[in-house]
């Protein structure tokens, strides 16, 4: 099956290369991991509004504090991301708004399971950030700390690196472009820590989280692409055996693993555009088209009746 019979270079009626898309640029097909995140937010904090005992019950093993991650419940350091003020509907609509417009985005540029990773990680930096500063008495170490915003100012940092000229509306009035949006609330966080101003342990876990979605946005594709798992290859790189040589079993296995990869490198310069795919699968795809110009030239010639 040629590249044009895949999925993605069928017409689904938006437009392919990179940029920023808008999170109605194409339908979703199937469930969606931004979707269920949100989803898990909003039921545990209209249970928590819902009955009190419950509430105290989610929020008393689930926020994070300093003391009790350093006594063993690190449980707390991923389940505070998915707690957000009881005591208030602006915390969780603001920050299910913003994972809504920069995570699916990033979720059809990505997959369901990268994206929750990525989002995940960028929390729990915020949050060990958080202990840290708390096993130093920066902050008071009992203080309990919930939220997801470690989580979105990650996914800021990324779309920031990424599409750095793109225009967001903050506040729904005021236009500027992510990158500038990402230093100038980078910055209050960094002012906020230092001048133990209002919710600077918050500002904290912000800042964390920003500097890890920076760094993500710089290298972690390249990282990601290098540590996902994929059945070894039948050839070692650099060696200069012929196609004939190995068993026929490795043969086939080879050209199975070349089909997959490559189906899902030209997946990726569809939806992306080629200007995303890293060093290593550009060396993927070299070695591959090698591989099938190595096979084409040593088949034997057969005339077409």
């Amino acid at each position: 099956m040629s590249w044009q019979d895949r999925d993605y270079a069928r017409p689904t009626g938006r437009t392919a290369g990179p940029g920023w898309r808008g999170p109605y640029s194409s339908r979703l097909l199937g469930g969606s991991i931004v979707t269920t995140i949100i989803a898990i937010n909003v039921a545990l904090w209209v249970l928590g509004q819902l009955s009190r005992p419950l509430g105290n019950f989610i929020y008393g093993y689930g926020w994070l504090t300093a003391t009790g991650v350093m006594h063993g419940q690190l449980w707390r350091l991923i389940t505070a991301q998915y707690l957000h003020d009881p005591n208030g509907l602006g915390h969780i609509f603001f920050n299910m708004l913003v994972l809504h417009f920069l995570g699916r985005p990033l979720e059809r540029m990505w997959s369901a399971k990268k994206f929750f990773w990525v989002y995940t990680v960028a929390g729990l930096v915020g949050n060990i950030f958080y202990v840290i500063l708390g096993s130093q008495h920066w902050l008071d170490p009992n203080l309990p700390a919930i939220g997801a915003s470690g989580c979105i100012y990650g996914l800021l940092g990324i779309v920031a690196v990424l599409f750095p000229y793109a225009t967001v509306y903050i506040y729904f009035l005021f236009p500027m472009r992510l990158r500038t949006a990402a230093i100038i609330f980078g910055g209050i966080a960094v002012v906020m820590v230092i001048t133990k101003g209002k919710n600077y342990g918050g500002e904290a876990c912000h800042l964390a989280g920003l500097a890890f979605g920076v760094w993500w946005g710089l290298k972690g594709d390249r990282w990601w692409s290098g540590t996902e798992w994929r059945i070894p290859r039948a050839r070692p790189q650099g060696s200069t055996r012929r196609p004939g040589a190995g068993s026929f079993q490795q043969q086939v296995q080879q050209r199975r693993v070349d089909a997959e990869e490559v189906d899902r490198i030209l997946k990726k310069v569809h939806d992306v555009g080629i200007q995303s795919l890293s060093d290593t699968e550009k060396r993927i795809l070299r070695e591959a088209t090698e591989r099938e110009r190595e096979r084409e030239e040593g088949a034997p010639r057969v005339d077409r009746l």
